[in-house]
């Protein structure tokens, strides 16, 4: 990119860094992201730029002199760093680049937030930025010098008075210059006390030294000069001004005076005839009834206004009250609506209430109701189950009556026919109750020591188990003395 080129387009310095730097990232891999103006810590006649892309930032020098305008001078890769700190001002942010090697210092002129965004997005670096109050990256303020922030605040007070003395009242310039006064007078005070001891005039300072009293006391002394010097000079300017008016004034006064009095003596010269007095008298007379007239008007006139504003007045008050009345009564008609809204609403709230419990009461009676024909049909189905189930048992008892009826006849019809008159039970060892040590084919079971015998399916049949005798029927045990078991 040639000089001829930006002469011929009249372009300014940034606009031809600005078209140089993207044409340089034409054919690069990196991507352009920003360009602003930049120092990174070679002092130079030539202005320079920087050009942040993805990966890093390069810096140019600007030369018109020069066959390129723009030179690239050096190139700085995110990957080198590890660490920056930021410090942002008003105007440009210091950026200090920590790494493996050489740190470096660079300056960006207004776009400095938008290049830490940039390292925040595009490297792992780790970003601190400085935090400090904003009153310390005002112009006089950033390098902390104190005679530099002295001659600052001066500057910017100054303006500031200037500022004032435009938009407050001429009737306050008195009262502002005997206040600046009185503390003119506290400041040398302090000023010398704390030459003395600084720590008792320097009460919210942490740094409480005699060079600190100095530049603080000296700020407040030379500010009350400024507002008595510049509140002061419209009041000296003035009043010259005024006097010259009132002198003017006097003197026009005087002249008109001494034109009168010659005037009415060459009156009284003229007309000194009887008519003459008598006509100015009666003149004087009818001017004096028409002042008074002129004077009664006035009064009537201010009566009439004055019990008009008093009408207009009560008629106000009235309106007023009337007002307020209306607003009660509205307010009292809001509130009573109010208060009836919310009675409907609890009655509402009552009867939903009530129509709730009703229907949990239904529901709980319905619950139970249900519950109780369960319980009912339960009961029943239990009952049915025991009727069938003793029906069963009547059923097989019979059966089992009918079958030991029959085996009672056909041991009996077999001992008839066998030399029975010759039996005796058998009384079997008491740990062995089986029937296959009967000398007979019957079921018939006796306990010696309570004399009672047991049939098959009896309730203590098979729990009998020792001091059993065994019978062929139930007449050869009750023959034996044995009764039948109830159960």
């Amino acid at each position: 990119m040639s000089k001829t080129r930006y002469k011929n387009q009249k372009e300014s310095n940034e606009e031809i860094a600005k078209a140089y730097i993207e044409n340089d990232y034409t054919n690069s891999q990196n991507k352009l992201l920003l360009v602003s103006k930049a120092n990174y810590g070679k002092k130079s006649s030539n202005v320079c730029y920087s050009s942040v892309d993805d990966k890093g930032m390069n810096f140019y020098e600007l030369n018109n002199n020069a066959e390129q305008n723009l030179m690239l001078i050096e190139r700085y890769e995110w990957a080198d760093f590890s660490s920056v700190t930021i410090d942002h001002s008003i105007t440009k942010s210091a950026f200090t680049f920590v790494g493996h090697g050489e740190n470096r210092d660079i300056t960006i002129e207004v776009k400095g937030k938008e290049v830490e965004h940039v390292i925040r997005n595009h490297s792992s670096m780790e970003v601190n930025v400085v935090k400090s109050p904003v009153w310390t990256k005002v112009l006089g303020y950033r390098s902390q010098t104190s005679w530099k922030m002295f001659a600052a605040s001066t500057i910017y007070t100054l303006i500031l008075l200037f500022i004032l003395n435009a938009l407050l009242p001429a009737s306050t310039h008195n009262f502002i210059t005997g206040l600046s006064l009185f503390l003119f007078l506290l400041s040398i005070i302090g000023f010398l006390v704390g030459l003395i001891k600084p720590k008792w005039v320097l009460p919210k300072f942490k740094v409480k030294t005699r060079k600190r009293v100095l530049f603080s006391y000296l700020y407040l002394i030379l500010s009350c000069l400024f507002i008595v010097g510049i509140f002061s000079d419209e009041e000296s300017t003035s009043t010259p001004a005024s006097t010259q008016v009132s002198s003017s004034q006097n003197s026009v006064t005087v002249a008109s005076k001494k034109d009168g009095a010659d005037s009415s003596k060459q009156k009284v010269e003229k007309n000194d005839s009887d008519n003459a007095v008598k006509e100015e008298k009666k003149q004087k007379a009818e001017e004096q009834a028409a002042k008074e007239e002129a004077k009664q008007k006035a009064e009537e006139q201010a009566a009439k206004e004055e019990a008009k504003q008093k009408a207009e007045e009560q008629a106000a008050k009235e309106e007023a009250k009337q007002k307020a009345e209306e607003q009660a009564a509205k307010e009292e008609a809001k509130q009573k609506a109010e208060e009836q809204a919310a009675k409907e609403e609890a009655k509402r709230k009552a009867q939903e209430q009530a129509a709730k419990e009703e229907a949990e009461r239904k529901a709980q009676e319905q619950a139970a109701k249900e519950e109780a024909e369960r319980k009912a049909q339960e009961q029943a189905a239990k009952e049915e189950a025991e009727r069938k189930a003793q029906e069963q048992a009547a059923k097989e008892e019979a059966e089992r009556k009918a079958q030991q009826q029959a085996a009672s006849q056909q041991a009996t019809t077999s001992s008839s026919t066998s030399n029975s008159g010759n039996y005796k039970p058998f009384e079997n060892d008491p740990s062995d109750d089986q029937q296959s040590n009967m000398s007979c084919s019957g079921q018939i079971k006796g306990n010696k020591n309570s004399k009672i015998y047991h049939v098959p399916g009896g309730a203590y049949y098979d729990r009998t188990q020792d001091n059993i005798v065994w019978f062929c029927s139930e007449a050869d045990a009750q023959a034996a003395g044995y009764r039948e078991s109830q159960r």
